[in-house]
């Protein structure tokens, strides 16, 4: 079974960096800018590990980090306990359930370290691998913000949203612990 670990960005990761923006099928569907040197990648993974705000997906079998979770403060909401998450993953490594159990350690970490009241995420229309970790992870539909989020390619798309408050995370967690119990 795939494994993973969550662990913060450190310098030397721009390799993998470079592996993963250069996907333009991944940057198109995550409205995740591209990059297209080696030079751009140590940018990127500069000003991500200045904001603190976005961690590596490392594969535990191969070590090599096969995505970027991401978390920040929900711009759509006046809550101090808001967070949304943002998440890409290679395309070799989708289909596995990976990138769901990342999402869970998040949530976790949001809910149960950082006491977050609601966490959010949001997908462009008909990405529905991004729809399918969402809905595993016990997010429920918010609705559309039509013509949201003007992606590095200058298109502007509508956003799917969605969230878990924490009263609805502790429903799900303890659905888990009594299912595991039989």
């Amino acid at each position: 079974m795939d494994k993973i670990f969550i662990r913060s960005l450190l310098p030397g990761d721009e390799w993998s960096f470079f592996r993963l923006y250069t996907d333009m099928e991944l940057c198109l569907s995550s409205g995740s800018t591209p990059v297209y040197s080696i030079e751009d990648a140590k940018r990127k993974l500069n000003k991500l590990m200045e904001t603190g705000e976005s961690f590596a997906i490392v594969h535990t079998e191969t070590m090599k980090i096969i995505g970027v979770i991401s978390v920040r403060k929900d711009i759509h909401r006046f809550n101090n306990k808001a967070y949304m998450l943002g998440y890409v993953l290679d395309k070799d490594y989708r289909g596995k359930g990976l990138m769901p159990r990342a999402v869970r350690y998040m949530m976790k970490y949001l809910f149960m370290n950082m006491g977050a009241d609601i966490v959010t995420a949001a997908h462009f229309p008909g990405n529905n691998a991004s729809k399918r970790v969402l809905e595993k992870c016990g997010f429920v539909y918010e609705g559309t913000l039509r013509r949201e989020y003007t992606r590095f390619d200058g298109q502007i798309l509508d956003s799917c949203m969605y969230s878990i408050t924490f009263e609805e995370y502790q429903q799900l967690i303890k659905t888990v612990d009594n299912k595991n119990s039989k």
